[in-house]
Parts: C-alpha cells; sequence; structure tokens
C-alpha cells in the first residue's frame, strides 16, 4: 500500500503503474490530470488503507469502483498478480466467484439432485463442517461437482480456479472448460436450468 501512496503523491506514473491503474478502471485521463486525481484517489488509498481485503471487496460489490485500484495494488503487493488480473479484467463491474459462491449457487439450482446423496451422509470436508451449507458441500463433493483442494480442505474464500471450471463442464454443458474465471453475475444464467445434471 505504500507504493501506492508514493505513487499518488509522485508527479509521473511509471509505465506499470499506469497499466495498473488502466487496467482498474481509471481513464487515461484521470491519470494524466495529476492535480485534481491524485487528490481524489489519494483520498481512497487513505481510506483503504485501514480496511481489510473483504472490506475493499464488499465496497467494490456495492458499487465502490475505486476501491478497486486499492485491491488490486494489495493483491500484487502480495504476489497475486493472476488474482489481481482477475478482478482488473471485470472492471470493478462484477466481482469473480469464490468457491463459495460456486458452492452456493449449485446448492440452490441443484438442490434436487442433492438431496438424495445429503441424505447418505456424505463426508464434508473439516473446514466446512458446522456451516451453513456443509451437507450440501458434502454432496457437491461426492458427487465431484466439486473437489476439495491438494490439503484435504475445502477452501471457501477461494476463487473459483480453472481446475475447478475444467471439473464442472464434464457436468454443465454452461460451463466452457476453457473460462479462466466464473462471475458471480455469471452464475445464475449457468445454473439455472442445471438441475439434472449427470453425474
Amino acid at each position: 500500500m505504500i507504493f501506492l501512496i508514493l505513487f499518488l503523491f509522485s508527479d509521473v506514473p511509471s509505465p506499470a503503474q499506469t497499466m495498473w491503474h488502466l487496467r482498474a478502471g481509471c481513464s487515461p485521463d484521470v491519470i494524466t490530470s495529476i492535480a485534481g486525481a491524485q487528490v481524489y484517489l489519494s483520498a481512497n488509498a487513505l481510506l483503504a488503507d485501514d480496511l481489510s481485503e473483504d472490506d475493499l471487496i464488499k465496497m467494490i460489490d456495492t458499487g465502490n469502483k475505486c476501491m478497486l485500484i486499492p485491491l488490486t495494488a494489495h493483491m500484487v503487493s502480495e504476489g497475486r498478480t493472476s488474482q489481481a488480473e482477475i478482478y482488473c479484467s471485470l472492471d470493478g463491474l462484477q466481482l469473480p466467484a469464490t468457491r463459495l459462491d460456486l458452492l452456493n449457487a449449485l446448492a440452490w439450482f441443484c438442490r434436487h439432485e442433492l438431496y438424495s446423496v445429503m441424505s447418505l451422509k456424505p463426508v464434508v470436508p473439516s473446514d466446512m463442517v458446522g456451516s451453513m451449507h456443509s451437507d450440501y458441500c458434502g454432496a457437491v463433493c461426492a458427487i465431484g461437482w466439486m473437489v476439495t483442494r491438494e490439503d484435504g480442505l475445502f477452501h471457501a474464500d477461494q476463487l473459483v480456479s480453472g481446475s475447478d471450471i475444467r471439473i464442472l463442464s464434464a457436468y454443465f454443458p454452461s460451463v466452457i472448460p476453457t473460462m479462466e474465471y466464473i462471475s458471480r453475475n455469471s452464475l445464475d444464467h449457468l445454473f439455472l436450468n442445471a438441475d439434472g445434471a449427470g453425474q
């Protein structure tokens, strides 16, 4: 976050910083208009410095697109460039789906098919035991629509990965195996007619 604040008070942004600001949704006019833009962006950066990553994501989700800049800068500073790229590619207008978002969509749109599997009391990943959708999580994993990570945990807070998408595509024709991410807004469309997907 420090490098972002230093950038905001510098005279000329570096090419790399300009690229990240452009990808985060700022127009070239905003970036080159140093006088007004830096005051505006600095206020957001200072505000964002007191917020957690979850807070920033919630603010973006409620329409505050300016929080995308500090969020992606934070991700890049932690070495999570590919995740930052996904957020930037959605331009703050949408958010990428997490594994919990995907589980919730499957639990809702495929609930009738999952009921019979849930009645068999499938094993629930230990990090999902006691959660609102723990039974659905066990059923979804038992069917094979989703799988645990290598450590045997579900990791609900992680973004849906390319590997998750390829697994889903074997069961749901609406899911294209080459998709790089799934946005939250697209989940309804992907699974609206999904009940009864083959095992």
